[in-house]
């Protein structure tokens, strides 16, 4: 299987371009200071986001694929991160169908460009995850660092929702964030932080910005976007991650923090933890 390929720089000015218009009508709220702001320092490079859990997610995918999974959905994304992992497997099941949710216009406009570029059909729908019906069914849903986005009560539906999309013996595939040690039920970044994410934005910038179309005071004012307004739900252990999964009657498959030798160390996209690690996750619906 070939490696993900992603298309940062059509991204970015993409995302410049779009997000301010495209954002004003989540009806969650306007998210441009998140859609705007996450394609510049992924492809800065200040976040390594999937490529982290690369070992774990593209051999799975491989795998329900030749188990025979069709039908994939992608359940909210920030960007074509996802959709690129899954274009990778796509040599070996050109017929796969996709479809890419979330309730943003920006993500399904870049995953729309993704496919273009790329030479492939999607289908996209802009909804609330919680409120999707699909009569068909699915074999596959994938996600990426989404489950902190809702408080647990949240959480709750919104696997249970995954666990009524997939058809019997379909799967969910996903890896999350647990932060041990912590206490207050939202994730900020403290101000040090957000002056450390800017200073390491632009020294990214300075190294490979023109690249990009990416310059040093667009790189700064992108990380105080992201780490100023950036908050997300605290999961502070693995029995929290796993409680919603057990019940709405998944079998774990995997359920795992990464190797401590994994080919691409995990670099939290939130604030500083150092016993913060990422889960692997593959849920799977008793056939």
């Amino acid at each position: 299987m070939s490696a993900p390929v992603e298309f940062h720089r059509e991204a970015i000015a993409l995302a410049l371009a779009e997000a301010p218009r495209l954002c004003a009508g989540n009806p969650a709220g306007d998210c441009a200071w998140y859609h705007g702001s996450w394609p510049v320092l992924k492809g800065l490079g200040v976040f390594v986001s999937l490529k982290s859990d690369d070992d774990f997610l593209l051999p799975q995918l491989r795998a329900a694929i030749a188990g025979g999974a069709r039908r994939v959905l992608v359940s909210g994304t920030a960007d074509a991160g996802m959709l690129a992992r899954i274009a990778a497997c796509l040599p070996d099941a050109p017929e796969l169908d996709i479809t890419v949710l979330d309730q943003c216009a920006t993500p399904l406009a870049l995953c729309r460009q993704y496919a273009d570029l790329a030479g492939f059909g999607i289908r996209t729908v802009q909804a609330d995850i919680l409120d999707y019906r699909d009569a068909d069914g699915f074999d596959l849903i994938c996600t990426h660092s989404f489950l902190t986005f809702f408080d647990a009560a949240a959480r709750r539906i919104l696997v249970r929702q995954w666990f009524d999309l997939l058809r019997p013996g379909g799967a969910v595939l996903t890896a999350q964030r647990v932060r041990p040690g912590e206490t207050a039920a939202v994730t900020r970044y403290p101000p040090g932080e957000v002056a450390a994410l800017q200073d390491a934005a632009e020294r990214l910038a300075h190294g490979h910005g023109d690249a990009l179309g990416v310059d040093a005071a667009q790189a700064r004012h992108s990380a105080w976007l992201y780490a100023a307004h950036h908050q997300t739900h605290l999961i502070a252990d693995s029995a929290q991650l796993r409680e919603p999964f057990d019940r709405a009657g998944f079998d774990l498959a995997y359920f795992a923090p990464p190797p401590a030798d994994a080919p691409v160390p995990d670099v939290p996209g939130a604030p500083g933890n150092h016993q913060a690690a990422r889960w692997r996750i593959l849920a799977r619906k008793p056939a």
